[in-house]
This record gives C-alpha cells, sequence and structure tokens, in this order.
C-alpha cells in the first residue's frame, strides 16, 4: 500500500509543483508588463506635452516679436503721438483722423491672424485707440484685473498676459464667442523719440484659431486630449468633448468649454449617469489640476478622474511664463486595451497549461514544450501591438518637431534651430582648429516694398528671397535660416573670408537673376540685398562676437548704400 501511494505521488507532487510555479510565474510576468505598460503611457504623454508646451511658447514667441517690430514703426510712433496728445488736451479721439489711420494699419495685421481687438493705451492707463469705440476713453481692463501687468509694460517688458476674464459678447470670423470670455493679450512699449515709453500697444488674440489649435495637435489615439487651464482650474481651452458636456448638460448648448468648465472632480463617470453629491462649487479639483496648479509635476502612473468624471492616464505641467497648466491625458480604457488584451491571453495560456498539466499526467515534457511555445507565440504579438502603437507617437512627435524649428511663411529654419546648429557648428570648429564664417543678409528697402506692394506680396518675395538663398548653397554643411523680418543668416562652417565672400556673390547674382520688381527701391528697380560677413577662428570664435561683427559689417553696407556686400575688419 504504502509503495503504491509513492507511485501515486511522483506524478501528482510534480504537476502540482509545476501548476503553482506556472501561477507565480504568470502572476509576476503580467506585474512587470503592467507597470512598464503604465510607464511607457506616462512617457509619451509626457513627450507629447513637451513638445505641445515648445509649440505654445514659440507661437508666442513669434507674436511677441511681431509686435515689437510693428511697435518700431514710425508712422504708428508718431500717430500714437497724436492721439496721446488731443488725450492730454481734453479732445475726443473717436472721429480722430489718427485713430482712423492706426486702425487700418492695425487691422491688416489683426486680420491675418484672426485677432479680436486692438488698444492703445496712456500712462493714465486709459485706452486712447481701440477697434471699438466703446472701449476709448476708459480704464483699460487689464488695468482693472492684472495691474501688475500692465506696469511691467510701461518699464518696457513685453509680454503674454493671459489671466484675464471679460463679460463682453464678440463675434470672430470663424466662431461665437460666449459672454464670459477668457482673454489673452501680447502687449509691448510704443517709445518716443528719447526711447522713453509713452504708451502701451496690446492686441487681443483669438484664443479659438490660434491658442487652441496648438493644443488641438497633442491629441493622441482616439480619446485623447491635450488642454491648459488657469491657476483657478477653468478650462481655457475648447473641450474635445463638448458634445458629451452637453448631453449630460455640464454646459450650454452654444458653449465650448472655455471658462465654463472648471476641473473638479465629480466622484464619478458622468457618461454613465452618475449624478454628484456635491455642488459644483464644493467639488475638489481633479488630481491633475491640483497637482499642477501647487507645482507637483512628478509622474503619476494610475488613473485618475477627469472633469468628466472618466478614468484617464495623464501628464500635466505649470508654465509660470505663460501663467497657466497644460496636460495631456487618454482614456484608461483605450491606453490600457493592449494590456487587458495581454491579461486575457495569459490567463488563457495559464488555463490551457493546468488544464494540460493535470489531462496529461504522465507526458509533463510535452506540456511543457507547448507552454513555451504558445508564450513566445503571445509575446511576439504583444510586441508587434505595442510597436505599432509607438510607431504613431513616433510620427506625431516628429511633425509636431518639425513645426517648431521651421519658419512657417519661408519654410526654411526659424531662429530657434538657428541658435541650436551655431552653437553646435561653433563647438565643431573649436575642436578641430578651423575656421567659420557668417553672413547676415537683408533685403534692401523691404519696408517700402510692404508698403507699395502690400503685405501679401512682401510675403511672397520673402519666400523666394530664402528658397533662392537656400538654393544657392552648395555644401551640405552649410545653413541658412530666417533671422527675423527680413532679415536672413548663413552659417558656413570651414570656410574662410574669401570663401564667404564667394558665396555671397553667387547669392546676390541669383537674386538679381530672378528679377523680382522693386519700383520703390532707391538702388535699382529689381529686389537687391546687402550682406554683413564676419570670420574667426580658435579661441576668439564667439557665437555674439560672430554676429556682431557680420551685423556690424551689414550696417555698414546700408551705410554705404546698399545693394553691396560688407567683410567686417577689425
Amino acid at each position: 500500500m504504502k509503495l503504491s501511494v509513492k507511485k501515486l505521488m511522483g506524478p501528482i507532487l510534480y504537476p502540482l509543483i509545476f501548476v503553482l510555479c506556472v501561477v507565480i510565474t504568470m502572476w509576476a510576468t503580467l506585474s512587470y508588463i503592467e507597470t512598464n505598460s503604465k510607464q511607457n503611457i506616462h512617457k509619451s504623454l509626457n513627450t507629447v506635452l513637451q513638445i505641445t508646451q515648445e509649440a505654445l511658447e514659440l507661437w508666442v514667441s513669434n507674436r511677441l516679436d511681431n509686435l515689437i517690430y510693428f511697435a518700431k514703426d514710425p508712422s504708428l510712433g508718431d500717430l500714437s503721438k497724436t492721439l496721446l496728445n488731443e488725450y492730454d488736451s481734453g479732445i475726443s479721439s473717436m472721429d480722430s483722423e489718427a485713430l482712423q489711420k492706426i486702425r487700418a494699419m492695425v487691422s491688416e495685421k489683426m486680420r491675418r491672424h484672426d485677432d479680436l481687438d486692438f488698444f492703445i493705451i496712456a500712462p493714465d492707463r486709459v485706452s486712447v485707440a481701440s477697434k471699438l469705440n466703446a472701449n476709448i476713453g476708459s480704464e483699460n481692463i487689464i488695468n482693472q484685473q492684472s495691474k501688475a501687468y500692465l506696469d511691467r509694460v510701461f518699464l518696457g517688458e513685453t509680454l503674454f498676459i493671459n489671466n484675464v476674464v471679460a463679460d463682453i459678447h464678440l463675434k470672430s470670423i470663424s466662431v461665437i464667442m460666449p459672454s464670459k470670455q477668457h482673454c489673452i493679450f501680447i502687449a509691448t512699449p510704443i517709445l518716443d523719440e528719447t526711447k522713453n515709453v509713452m504708451a502701451a500697444l496690446i492686441i487681443r488674440l483669438n484664443p479659438i484659431t490660434g491658442f487652441s489649435r496648438i493644443t488641438q495637435l497633442g491629441r493622441v489615439g482616439e480619446t485623447g486630449e491635450t488642454y491648459a487651464f488657469d491657476n483657478e482650474g477653468w478650462l481655457i481651452t475648447p473641450s474635445r468633448f463638448n458634445d458629451q458636456l452637453k448631453a449630460v448638460e455640464a454646459i450650454a448648448d452654444d458653449g465650448n468649454g472655455i471658462l465654463s468648465i472648471r476641473l473638479t472632480d465629480p466622484g464619478g463617470n458622468l457618461l454613465k449617469g452618475h449624478m454628484p453629491k456635491k455642488s459644483k462649487d464644493n467639488r475638489p479639483l481633479t488630481r491633475m489640476a491640483a497637482s499642477a496648479i501647487s507645482g507637483d509635476n512628478k509622474p503619476y502612473l494610475e488613473t485618475y478622474r477627469d472633469y468628466r468624471g472618466v478614468p484617464v492616464f495623464g501628464a500635466w505641467l505649470w508654465n509660470d511664463r505663460l501663467g497657466f497648466g497644460l496636460t495631456t491625458e487618454i482614456d484608461g480604457k483605450e491606453a490600457l486595451h493592449p494590456l487587458e488584451v495581454t491579461h486575457i491571453v495569459v490567463i488563457m495560456v495559464m488555463v490551457v497549461v493546468i488544464l494540460l498539466t493535470i489531462g496529461l499526467v504522465f507526458i509533463p515534457l510535452w506540456v511543457q514544450a507547448r507552454q513555451t511555445e504558445a508564450l513566445k507565440k503571445y509575446s511576439n504579438d504583444l510586441e508587434k501591438m505595442v510597436s505599432a502603437r509607438t510607431s504613431e507617437l513616433e510620427e506625431a512627435n516628429i511633425t509636431l518637431k518639425e513645426l517648431c524649428d521651421i519658419d512657417p511663411l519661408t519654410q526654411i529654419a526659424n531662429r530657434r534651430l538657428y541658435e541650436h546648429t551655431l552653437g553646435e557648428l561653433i563647438a565643431l570648429s573649436k575642436r578641430t582648429s578651423q575656421v567659420m564664417s557668417l553672413m547676415v543678409i537683408d533685403i534692401d528697402f523691404f519696408k517700402t516694398y510692404n508698403d507699395n506692394y502690400g503685405h501679401d506680396k512682401g510675403d511672397t518675395t520673402l519666400t523666394e528671397v530664402a528658397q533662392t538663398i537656400s538654393n544657392s548653397l552648395i555644401r551640405s554643411t552649410d545653413f541658412v535660416a530666417r533671422y527675423g523680418g527680413e532679415e536672413f543668416v548663413v552659417l558656413m562652417p570651414a570656410t574662410d573670408l574669401q570663401g564667404a565672400k564667394i558665396l555671397a556673390k553667387q547669392i546676390k547674382k541669383n537674386i538679381d537673376a530672378r528679377g523680382i520688381k522693386h519700383e520703390y527701391s532707391k538702388v535699382a528697380d529689381i529686389i537687391t540685398v546687402s550682406m554683413g560677413i564676419s570670420s574667426l577662428k580658435g579661441e576668439a570664435l564667439d557665437e555674439k562676437k560672430l554676429f556682431k561683427h557680420a551685423d556690424n559689417a551689414l550696417y555698414q553696407a546700408k551705410e554705404n548704400g546698399r545693394n553691396q556686400t560688407i567683410i567686417f575688419e577689425k
């Protein structure tokens, strides 16, 4: 009898031990895959979030640069001075000829960007010019709500202003704005002849057609959403889920989410009929909003309820410079779908292994081989699914990266990419002890060209000149970028002054050959350029010095009558 028990213990005990090992191994594998999947989800969301933030900062930077350039227009300065004198004399500016001229100047730029309004503000913070007569002669709304920002503008700063709410009703070209509006502005000082601040120029941006379009590019998957919010948790970009929110009466039928949705946790999924026990005012902020506003950007790898009560994964940050928070989220169900499939597959494998082990006690090696084969197959399927999702995210990231580095008008490198490339090329030149040259190119009398032919024609000409310069570069190591306005910069590593001069001559020849008509130029009847060249080597090679020398040479070329190339000489 004892012998029989011993004989039975072998076939039963070993399969039981094997089954136990399989269960433990499967549990450990699932735990590892789940942790790794959540880390990858957060990494992907954070990558999209960072790229979206860079795109927003670049958009704001470009708008501020354009505003500074416009504020330096002598015509705008003279007209603003006239308005201020009329205001100081107690004369209403509503029927002023100067006001009409300013409106004509500003309207073209506003129309190009679909901006909503503009203001010229006197030192006492009263609006002396605006798109609407109703705004003239009263204290500006920015001074009422964010006086510190306006004080900084009158001290000479150029700012992005984000935290102003207006109870007004406006219609833009493409959208109808709600009565309670989140207003974003860009502001810069207008200087008099002595370089003192005499007024402030403010442009009110359209948050729908500019600001929000960038966040909409940051969507991940079918349910992903990237949005911005203020320091009180109010949504300041349109919600992707307007139809869902209207269906559960979270927003009005004509709403879009801006300043009508506060990022609070309803305590359950509103889309599944959950009825919150607390009023909107008494609900806590979502985990994301509370963390971002408090400055806590630590990775959170679990799901949390969003403002709809839907469990989501998210990555977030608070941008002090722009004054708002930013988050990228995706529904937990969609994000975890590959993991759920893996769970089902692994559990099925485990059940099959157990059944086979019990049913085939006497052929354990065969069962083990089947297990290994099945696990390998399902592992390959998992890798394919993860690889497909990773490829989609990488393609989206590449597209957003290109938007950050390319000038949208001329389709050549922008100033951001230029500054990055300049640092790399200077470091390489120092390591190899090679000379490096830099060329600054400026289109002659381009403001006159814009004033007479129009900004649309000016944009076309800028693009033609940029492409002509780019096509003139033969070496793959040479680099051209739009520096700003009508200025371009060319980097020429391993090139001395003689080589740079030859390239400058070829660029000028190619631009002249295009024969772009310019009847208002004082040097020729076609578009011409002035160029400044500098060259440095060894320890003397420095980013600021190299550009400053070329810029000084360009200035000398303009002083000498334009349409020429000057080489910087010490």
